[in-house]
């Protein structure tokens, strides 16, 4: 198009037509029955790459997974106990308030 622009703006008066579009491809006839070959190569590289990363992790110790368990197990219970706290609190303000 900035061709065409470029020759009419020189003087030239012949313009040439643009390209026509090529005819849209038929599409394949998708298969009665699904290729259950290829499916299952796939599943077989799926998991042979997941074996694969599986053996490229670094595990935690024994000990490290025991003491990041007390731990979670830990903040849980006061969280759990905080917000019981912050409960109470409530309940009883709205008791004296409300009668």
């Amino acid at each position: 198009m900035a061709r065409q622009l470029r020759r009419s703006m020189a003087g030239n008066t012949a313009v040439a037509q643009p390209a026509r579009k090529a005819p849209p491809k038929l599409l394949a006839r998708p298969a009665l029955r699904p290729n259950i070959t290829n499916q299952s190569r796939g599943i077989t590289k799926f998991l042979a790459e997941v074996r694969s990363e599986l053996k490229k992790v670094v595990w935690p110790t024994r000990e490290e997974a025991t003491n990041l368990t007390a731990l979670v197990v830990g903040i849980s219970v006061l969280v759990g106990f905080v917000l019981g706290m912050i409960d109470y609190a409530f309940t009883e303000l709205f008791h004296l308030l409300l009668g």
